[in-house]
């Protein structure tokens, strides 16, 4: 009787134990589990995917770029990315790469303008003003430019979002405000230091009159 070929179990026990016939085939079914190998039938081996190889391709599901795409949205939530709706997978996996190196830049103007960077429309320019004003100064203030009349507005920034005009026709430019527009304040709040206020402008460069 030809005993069964012995798996890579057996060679761990004592010597004794590798003429049994039957613990030969009790490790050939923890085998086929942990290891992919199947020694039912005499001299051959069938090769299935095994927790042993599971395991060797767990440290690429942490890589933004090696992780399977259904794997995404659960990485995102280790990062604690709760918004993603909009973006390219590649625009994701990107910003996976990225995020946890950003967060020490949390609350600042750099942090916004590098978020932003992944939400906007393609070909925009994304400007966020957040210096103070210089005040009326005779002589060298320009209303409109470094100063304006009216109360002051502390913990205000402004996002500007510069682009060539989608479309020509005004609805549908208004449209497509509206749409990213939601996405971008989305952004914002999550992004923005909580006591401070902002305002988002759209301009199209090549329209005639831009939607404010």
């Amino acid at each position: 009787m030809m005993s069964s070929p012995s798996g890579p179990l057996l060679n761990y026990l004592p010597a004794i134990y590798h003429t049994s016939e039957d613990l030969c085939k009790l490790l050939a079914v923890f085998e086929a589990v942990l290891f992919g190998v199947d020694g039912e039938e005499p001299g051959q081996e069938r090769r299935q995917q095994s927790i042993v190889d599971s395991i060797a391709t767990i440290p690429s599901l942490f890589d933004a770029y090696e992780t399977p795409k259904e794997f995404v949205p659960w990485l995102a939530q280790w990062v604690a990315l709760t918004h993603l709706s909009g973006l390219t997978e590649q625009r994701q996996r990107d910003l996976l790469a990225e995020i946890v190196l950003l967060y020490a830049q949390r609350g600042t103007r750099k942090y916004l303008e590098r978020l932003l960077e992944f939400f906007k429309p393609e070909n925009a320019t994304v400007v966020i003003e957040d210096r103070e004003l210089h005040g009326f100064i005779v002589g060298t203030v320009q209303i409109g430019l470094d100063s304006w009349l009216g109360r002051d507005r502390p913990f205000w920034f402004q996002v500007r979002i510069f682009m060539s005009a989608p479309v020509d026709d005004a609805d549908e430019q208004r449209d497509f405000k509206t749409q990213w527009e939601e996405r971008l304040r989305r952004v914002i709040d999550l992004a923005k230091p909580a006591h401070t206020l902002y305002e988002l402008d759209w301009q199209f460069e090549d329209s005639e009159k831009s939607i404010a």
